[in-house]
């Protein structure tokens, strides 16, 4: 799983992955108890904390409950309580199956994505999606990283 990493440009990225990968020890993912944004204090701006909402049907919604001022600026405003799908709405179709990876296969997913649309600018970004649970076997959660280029 280490090979993640090497893909990371940004030290955002590479301090909270392993930062993860630390909690996690020789488990598939940290429990969400045991994440302490403050630890990483200096990153605190391009973190997030994505809660899963399992619904009926196999379904799968995520809401956000920590969102960095650098990705709420680059998402234009702090989308705190608010689901993915909405504040994704125009991309959230190409980028969905990320997150439903993570929930369904327990593992990071690393993503560096050019021209992506954003209240009407391109940004060219980087992100880690990261498992994290409440009871050690189901995901029930998402915390990670992202870097963004506007321009």
């Amino acid at each position: 799983m280490d090979d993640i990493e090497d893909r990371f440009e940004t030290d955002i990225l590479k301090t909270t992955y392993r930062y993860w990968r630390d909690l996690r020890g020789d488990r598939p993912m940290p429990l969400r108890r045991e994440i302490d944004p403050l630890r990483l204090h200096r990153l605190l701006p391009h973190l997030f904390l994505y809660d899963v909402v399992h619904q009926a049907g196999d379904r799968l919604d995520f809401t956000v409950r920590l969102v960095g001022t650098r990705i709420s600026e680059a998402h234009g405003g702090d989308h705190r309580g608010q689901s993915l799908s909405v504040v994704h709405a125009g991309q959230w179709p190409r980028i969905a199956a990320d997150y439903h990876d993570v929930v369904r296969q327990c593992r990071p997913h690393y993503a560096r994505r050019v021209g992506f649309a954003i209240a009407k600018d391109h940004v060219t970004y980087e992100r880690v999606l990261l498992p994290i649970s409440d009871d050690g076997t189901r995901v029930d959660g998402i915390f990670g990283a992202a870097h963004y280029w506007i321009g």
